[in-house]
C-alpha cells in the first residue's frame, strides 16, 4: 500500500540552474503606483453623487406596471433633422457634459400639451387595453379637425426661473387652439382614464433639478451656452417645422440625466401658414424683440406652473 510518506517532497529547482530568464521580467515593473504621483488621478478630488432616483423602492418594475397600466404623453416638437432640433440635441449633449446631468435630459426638449395620461388595464382580458385604443382615435379625430389651422409656437426669449427649483426656460407662445385640442380630449376622455394632466404650454424646460438645485452661477451659464448653441434662425425666420406627437411611455427613466423609453404612436405635421413677407425686420432684430417682449408676458400662476406639476410627478409617479 502506498503512503504519503513513500512520495519523496518536490523541491524547486535552484534558480541558477535554469539560466538566465529573458522577456518576461523586462516587460514586468515591480514598482508600486503612487497616487502622488503627477499625470495619476487622486479619486479625493472627484466628488461623486450616489445615484438620484426618482421613485422610491416601491415602485413596481417596468414589465409588471404595463400590465396594469400604460402612460401617454401628447408632445409638441420641432420636426427631426430641423436646424431647430439639431441644436437643441446639441444644447443638451453639451450642457450634460460640461455641467452634469439634471432632470430636463430626461426627455427630448418639447411643448407638453398632454403631460401625462395613465390608462388603466381593463376587467376583461379581450378588452383589456380598448380605452387605449379609443384614446388614440379621440386624439386623432380631433387632429383632423384642428391640423390644418394650427400653427407652430413663435419664440419668445430665454428666462430663469427661482421657484419651485432654479431652472432656464425656453418662453414660447402659442396659438390657443393648443390648449383647446387639450381640453377637448380631457372632455372626451379624462373620466375613462387615471390620470390626464393639461399642462401650461408656454415654455420649454432647458435645464432643472427638483432634487437637487442647480447652483446660481450654472444656471446663467446653462442660459448663455442655449442662447450660443440652438439654432433658432430659420425658425424666427419662416416658422420651422414642428409636428404633434402622441407617444407611449415604454419605460419611465428613474435615474436624472438617463433618457425616458418613449413609442411614437401617432405623428401629424404642423406648418406655418404665414407666408414670409420680403418687408419683414430682420431675424436678429425679431429675435431682440422677442426677448424683449418676455417682459409683458403674463407669468403663470404657481400652482400652474410646469414645474410644480412636474414636482408633484416625483411625488406621485406610479
Amino acid at each position: 500500500m502506498t503512503t504519503l510518506e513513500s512520495y519523496s517532497a518536490i523541491s524547486a529547482p535552484n534558480a541558477s540552474s535554469l539560466g538566465p530568464v529573458t522577456g518576461l521580467t523586462s516587460s514586468i515593473s515591480t514598482k508600486a503606483t503612487s497616487l502622488s504621483e503627477p499625470g495619476v488621478a487622486d479619486f479625493t478630488d472627484f466628488s461623486l453623487d450616489p445615484f438620484q432616483l426618482t421613485s422610491d423602492s416601491g415602485t413596481p418594475a417596468p414589465h409588471c406596471l404595463r400590465e396594469t397600466r400604460r402612460s401617454l404623453i401628447l408632445s409638441l416638437e420641432p420636426c427631426e433633422g430641423t436646424p431647430l432640433q439639431i441644436s437643441l440635441k446639441q444644447f443638451q449633449e453639451q450642457s450634460y457634459i460640461r455641467y452634469g446631468p439634471n432632470q430636463a435630459h430626461n426627455t427630448a426638449p418639447n411643448i407638453s400639451v398632454l403631460g401625462r395620461v395613465h390608462i388603466q388595464r381593463g376587467p376583461d382580458f379581450a378588452t383589456k387595453w380598448r380605452v387605449v385604443d379609443d384614446f388614440v382615435e379621440v386624439v386623432d379625430q380631433e387632429m383632423k379637425l384642428l391640423s390644418s389651422k394650427l400653427s407652430p409656437p413663435t419664440f419668445a426669449g430665454y428666462e430663469m426661473t427661482e421657484r419651485p427649483t432654479r431652472a432656464v426656460m425656453m418662453r414660447l407662445r402659442v396659438d390657443p387652439l393648443y390648449t383647446k385640442l387639450a381640453r377637448t380630449i380631457e372632455q372626451r376622455m379624462g373620466n375613462q382614464c387615471a390620470t390626464l394632466e393639461v399642462r401650461p404650454m408656454d415654455r420649454i424646460p432647458l435645464a432643472y433639478n427638483l432634487l437637487r438645485t442647480i447652483p446660481g452661477p450654472t444656471l446663467k451659464k446653462l442660459r448663455e451656452l442655449a442662447k450660443q448653441t440652438i439654432d433658432i434662425d430659420d425658425w424666427v425666420r419662416r416658422g420651422g417645422a414642428w409636428q404633434l406627437t402622441l407617444y407611449e411611455v415604454m419605460l419611465e427613466s428613474r435615474v436624472v440625466g438617463v433618457r425616458q423609453q418613449i413609442k411614437p404612436l401617432r405623428s401629424w405635421p404642423i406648418r406655418n401658414h404665414d407666408k414670409v413677407s420680403p418687408f419683414m425686420l430682420p431675424v436678429s432684430l425679431r429675435i431682440k424683440l422677442a426677448t424683449l417682449s418676455t417682459w409683458f408676458l403674463p407669468t403663470p400662476p404657481v400652482e400652474a406652473n410646469l414645474l410644480e406639476d412636474a414636482a408633484h410627478e416625483e411625488k406621485e409617479k406610479y
